[in-house]
């Protein structure tokens, strides 16, 4: 798989993003805010345990995208 330009990324369904970070993100389109939103995975400490966490964001702008590789079992 290679990165496709960002104005050839699907709005229906997700993908992999390339929106600046050294790691690829998965991303989908927002009809509803009319931008690209990724999940930015989190962890805070509260009571002395971790708890992970999902944040959608759109800071960044999509440079580039990836179909999801398939999974094999």
């Amino acid at each position: 798989m290679t990165w496709q330009p960002p104005e050839t990324a699907p709005k229906a369904g997700t993908f992999l993003a390339d929106v600046g970070w050294p790691w690829p993100v998965v991303a989908m389109w927002s009809e509803s805010q009319a931008t690209w939103i990724y999940a930015e995975v989190q962890h805070s400490i509260y009571g002395g345990k971790s708890d992970p966490m999902f944040i959608s964001e759109t800071d960044e702008e999509l440079r580039a995208w990836m179909p999801l590789p398939e999974v094999r079992r």
